[in-house]
């Protein structure tokens, strides 16, 4: 062979050597596989985005496409597209009857069911927003949650009535009206309340106009969701029609969804998991829901079988009572292909796609009124355990960084300019999101008529003169292959003996313990003592559990 041709040989061998080597250090073909997903859920959210497409035309649209297709399952009966269509329709007439107009808004407090999804949707073909309120919040958050969401209209759910009776006395004053959804067993409805079932019988089930919402564009409010609670009462996060064709989107492409898909919902529809994700996916693909009203250990495997549903969502805490289940000949026998959630600990995630045989796991991290959040979808062993993998130009692209947290004071640190420090690599911190008002998905849209609260989760001048963060108030830590991992909230973790005690970590570890089925640990101060010492309570698994939410 001549020399020139081994010189050339060389040089390429070498160049592709030289490229293999960089390519591993930098993990580039990875972040250009999944940024180039990611850019492809991008430009067809921007797309309906730019064409003003709000909930309430991808609804419609949808049910255009495939008026007899099964839409919802629950409890046994199946709902088609054009029969949940007449009911949205009879809820958009009735609150233009009643003098809703766009930007009015209805707190909505009641459990899983059809009707739940109708209501909002219903409510949007005219423009008005639904203010979803957690069914387990006490006397004192509900009249909080009201009163903070503006509303002049209630709807409730009949298991919901003794609740709004010990509030009765208390409601604003311009709450014009209270409506309940009867249930089977009830009759008539309460005397302080009007029945809803009855009311949207006198009015029309055929569509209205589009014009009734031409007012309404996609980047307006479309849903109230309350945050847990947490630190202080919940907070009432704003939820454009834009942020709930985005957030879904992603899903939508990360699992391959399509018509033929069925995904089974336990979660609350008050939450965002199961009342924009899940309907999000919906919308978009034009999958089922299988709709559960609460979630229940007994019955989530036998539902997931009786619907064949092919996806599930999750909670974190959700698999491990899954897990504590006995064992049984029918844990793998269902047609699941992906699991959708957040919250899987590292220390289960392998048994729970093990035992019950789901190939993929798309677990995910953010927040109703974050700007951005993570992704793994996971369907190797070697990615269990983790948030997303971001080489260095994912890194770069995202903005995501994990910053300095002080423990002790609660604070984040800073160098001698007053900028924050990124963290080093496996080193525990705040992660920072970027702020970026020109981009529908990542922007902050802040707390409903709270500016302090809003005021607090947003970080300028962090590293430079002009940079906007969003503070998610989650610890995190990143390893030496770029994986990112949640470790606690901020708050929750406490110093002892000169070193940074995270509860998540500690309940993970005393988790493996047999007997145990809920861990509390916290740190408490002790007289002459510097730090926190911990604390932890637990429960026994004396008794199965049949239902936790």
């Amino acid at each position: 062979m001549p020399t020139g041709l081994w010189t050339k040989v060389a040089t390429v061998a070498a160049g592709a050597a030289a490229a293999a080597y960089v390519d591993k250090k930098l993990y580039l073909s990875h972040d250009i596989m999944t940024y180039w997903q990611h850019a492809i859920s991008l430009l067809q959210a921007k797309y309906l985005i730019a064409r003003n497409t709000r909930v309430a035309d991808l609804w419609e649209e949808l049910v255009d496409a495939m008026p007899s297709k099964v839409l919802v399952m629950f409890e046994g009966k199946k709902y088609t597209a054009v029969q949940l269509e007449t009911e949205a329709n009879r809820i958009a007439h009735w609150a233009m009857s009643v003098g809703l107009t766009p930007g009015s808004i209805v707190a909505l407090l009641m459990e899983n069911r059809p009707a739940f999804l109708t209501t909002w949707i219903g409510l949007s073909k005219v423009g008005v927003v639904a203010a979803l309120i957690n069914t387990h919040v006490a006397e004192e958050g509900l009249l909080h949650c009201i009163n903070v969401s503006d509303a002049s209209v209630v709807i409730f759910g009949a298991e919901c009535t003794e609740q709004m009776h010990r509030v009765l006395d208390r409601l604003p004053p311009r709450i014009s009206g209270l409506y309940v959804y009867n249930d089977e067993a009830t009759s008539s409805p309460p005397l302080f309340a009007r029945s809803l079932d009855e009311e949207l019988k006198r009015v029309s089930s055929l569509r209205p106009l589009a014009s009734q919402r031409q007012s309404v564009s996609s980047n307006d409010m479309m849903l109230l969701i309350f945050t847990s609670g947490t630190t202080g009462w919940p907070k009432a996060a704003r939820v454009e029609h834009q942020s709930l064709l985005g957030r879904s989107m992603v899903f939508v492409r990360a699992a391959n969804v399509t018509p033929f898909d069925r995904l089974y919902c336990p979660l609350p529809l008050y939450h965002t998991s199961g009342g924009v994700v899940a309907v999000g996916v919906m919308l978009l693909s034009g999958c089922s829901i299988s709709l559960a009203r609460k979630f229940s250990t007994t019955h989530f495997w036998s539902d997931v079988r009786a619907t064949e549903a092919t996806m599930v969502q999750y909670i974190g805490e959700m698999c491990r009572y899954l897990l504590h289940a006995p064992p049984s000949d029918l844990d793998r026998a269902n047609v699941v292909r992906v699991a959708i959630g957040n919250g899987l600990r590292p220390d289960i995630w392998a048994a729970f796609q093990d035992r019950f045989g789901i190939p993929t796991v798309c677990e995910f991290y953010g927040s109703t009124e974050g700007v951005a959040g993570m992704l793994n979808v996971c369907r190797e062993r070697k990615d269990q355990g983790h948030l997303g993998q971001y080489g260095y130009l994912a890194t770069a692209v995202s903005g995501y960084t994990i910053v300095e947290y002080d423990v002790d004071a609660d604070a984040l640190r800073r160098d001698a300019n007053g900028h924050l420090i990124q963290c080093a690599v496996g080193t525990v911190g705040e992660l920072l999101l970027p702020v970026r008002s020109y981009s529908p998905m990542h922007k902050f849209q802040g707390y409903f008529k709270d500016d302090a609260a809003s005021a607090t989760k947003l970080l300028a001048n962090a590293f430079q003169k002009g940079d906007l963060y969003f503070r998610t108030g989650d610890l995190f830590r990143m390893d030496d292959h770029r994986r990112f991992y949640f470790v606690d909230r901020v708050g929750d973790t406490f110093r002892w003996n000169g070193e940074n005690v995270a509860t998540c970590e500690v309940a993970e570890a005393l988790s493996g313990f047999p007997g145990i089925s809920d861990i509390c640990v916290y740190g408490v101060a002790l007289p002459g003592r510097d730090g926190r010492a911990g604390v932890m309570q637990c429960r026994g698994f004396f008794d199965r559990c049949q239902r936790c939410m």
